[in-house]
């Protein structure tokens, strides 16, 4: 499965196999923003470097990002699966109306989005309008199947880390985590599309995901909760 967006949301990027060398580190300003806001979290320092080197062995499945949550399976098809996930904390209706207004401020923010670049002077006014679109440790919670104590686990951890890579990518994965998707920044008037086949696409797409998820217990059925939700959403 490549990474795709189907009809604005969710985002679905495709399981990464082992990485190596610098290319595992996250590149952009956002992307390394986003690793600070997490790595502030930990409080065990060593759990950041056997974090890195899980988020590199290609255990991860796809990650799905949807609005304010993204999750992974770890060991997909295996006994040993278990979900992980990422909430983040979801910009008001009144503060994306700020972004609106910001975005629209220069004619090149949207081209530079287009073409995945997160501006600076974006996100600089926003952030002095009150709008914070790089989340904080505060905005973030997480949850993991398994018995660790405290959270973030080294699963979630992981899962934060092909965050940044993906977000690097595409910044419009980290404006979903603030809950809005490509086409409501893009024009901020515009509802999310109820036409019956693409939201089928969409809501397919949800399902498929629960081929290589472990079922019947503990997250896995929040995890469905969730999506069935957004997939009611999307309806």
């Amino acid at each position: 499965m490549g990474d795709r967006q189907l009809g604005g949301d969710p985002m679905i990027f495709a399981r990464r196999g082992r990485a190596r060398g610098p290319s595992a580190r996250s590149t952009t300003w956002w992307g390394k923003a986003w690793v600070r806001s997490f790595e502030e979290t930990v409080i065990e320092p060593n759990d950041l470097i056997t974090a890195r080197g899980l988020a590199r062995s290609g255990r991860l499945g796809a990650v799905m990002v949807i609005s304010g949550m993204a999750s992974a399976v770890l060991d997909p098809g295996s006994p040993s699966a278990l979900i992980a996930q990422v909430k983040v904390r979801r910009l008001t209706d009144a503060q994306w109306e700020t972004f609106a207004v910001e975005v629209a401020r220069e004619s090149g923010n949207l081209a530079a989005l287009e073409a995945g670049e997160l501006p600076t002077d974006l996100v600089e006014h926003a952030d002095e309008a009150g709008v914070e679109v790089v989340p904080g440790p505060g905005d973030l919670d997480s949850a993991c199947e398994c018995d660790a104590w405290a959270q973030p686990c080294l699963h979630v951890l992981a899962l934060c880390y092909q965050l940044a890579w993906h977000i690097d990518a595409d910044p419009y994965a980290l404006l979903l985590l603030r809950g809005r998707t490509r086409e409501q920044v893009q024009d901020p008037g515009t509802a999310i599309s109820g036409e019956a086949g693409d939201a089928a696409a969409r809501a397919a797409t949800i399902l498929a995901m629960a081929d290589d998820a472990p079922t019947g217990h503990g997250l896995a059925d929040t995890a469905v909760a969730a999506y069935d939700d957004e997939v009611g959403r999307l309806l």
